[in-house]
């Protein structure tokens, strides 16, 4: 009698590898979008701890805090490489940041979300730190963008 000898991998074999494939992929990308919207975000919150440094030491220059990047003793540049200046927002390479008030007590700056975010963070969701006398805090617009990033 003839055995003819197969060599390979049958349909079913196929399937089941693609099936885990697939499966390993469902979890994987949304984790890894997560983690890359949560490295974006840093570029975020580096600039609000050099905004509020600059602003602590305007306020003991000054007695006040300032809306004015003029008026801070740091030099910001933008995602063209221009120094941020005047009271305007300032577009780095995923947020534009803003000043948006300042008193003798009290300072608020806000950092949208531009370009193209994951589908599970709103469009242009914004984080908004507050600092000053009281110590400083920073809220997210979107509640998946404060339970991944806040942690």
């Amino acid at each position: 009698m003839n055995r003819i000898s197969r060599k390979g991998f049958t349909l079913i074999e196929l399937l089941v590898v693609v099936l885990i494939i697939g499966i390993l992929a469902s979890i994987a990308i949304p984790q890894y979008m997560k983690i890359v919207e949560k490295s974006r975000y840093s570029e975020a919150t580096t600039i609000f701890s050099e905004i509020a440094s600059a602003e602590e030491r305007a306020m003991a220059r000054n007695g006040t805090y300032t809306t004015s990047y003029d008026q801070l003793d740091v030099t910001l540049k933008d995602a063209t490489g221009n120094s941020c200046a005047g009271t305007g927002a300032c577009q780095f390479k995923y947020y534009k940041i803003q000043i948006t008030s300042a008193d003798s007590s009290q300072f608020t700056i806000v950092a949208t979300r531009t370009g193209t975010a994951p589908a599970r963070y709103a469009a242009g969701y914004t984080a908004t730190y507050a600092g000053g006398a009281g110590g400083s805090k920073v809220t997210l617009s979107d509640a998946n963008a404060a339970n991944d990033f806040q942690q």
